[in-house]
């Protein structure tokens, strides 16, 4: 059985920092959302004579939580991020709460496929999704790649997968 050799750090190709703004404007208008949600239950009469009532208080405490662990995810996070392609295989590495680094090998892939929506098109991005054998769904997703380096990608994994 041969040794699949080890994956270093420093040899994955970051993401494009559109990708990046994509995400922290999504972060962003949620904050803005949230926000705005959280002045109009303050200001609005439907409070009672105490005041503002101490479930709305434990839901807006909630809401800051997530958008905190959100944030931090998406602005230390997103250094992890990158994709390896290699002779035989392609790896992708994410997460700053959850690490996470999945290996494809070329020889288990059936198909593969760009999806790129209408905001990912605005920033010139796209997601690569590959499928393997006997699964219902894409095994390995690298989402915000340049659609350029995505179709690159793509054909040489369609090369590699049409040898066997």
């Amino acid at each position: 059985m041969n040794s699949v050799p080890a994956v270093a750090a420093d040899e994955f190709e970051r993401l494009p920092n559109r990708y990046r703004i994509m995400r922290l404007s999504y972060l962003g208008l949620t904050a803005f959302v949230t926000l705005a949600i959280g002045v109009w239950v303050a200001c609005n009469p439907v409070k009672s004579e105490e005041g503002i009532p101490t479930i709305v208080w434990i839901a807006g405490g909630v809401a800051c939580a997530f958008l905190i662990i959100w944030g931090v995810e998406e602005i230390l996070g997103f250094q992890k991020r990158g994709f390896l392609l290699r002779e035989l295989d392609i790896t992708y590495r994410s997460g700053f709460w959850k690490h996470q680094e999945t290996t494809v090998p070329f020889s288990r892939i059936q198909h593969s496929e760009i999806v790129q929506g209408p905001l990912a098109r605005i920033f010139g991005i796209c997601t690569l999704k590959l499928f393997t054998a006997g699964s219902s769904g894409a095994n390995l997703r690298i989402p915000g790649m340049d659609k350029l380096e995505a179709e690159r990608m793509r054909k040489y994994i369609d090369e590699r997968t049409a040898i066997r």
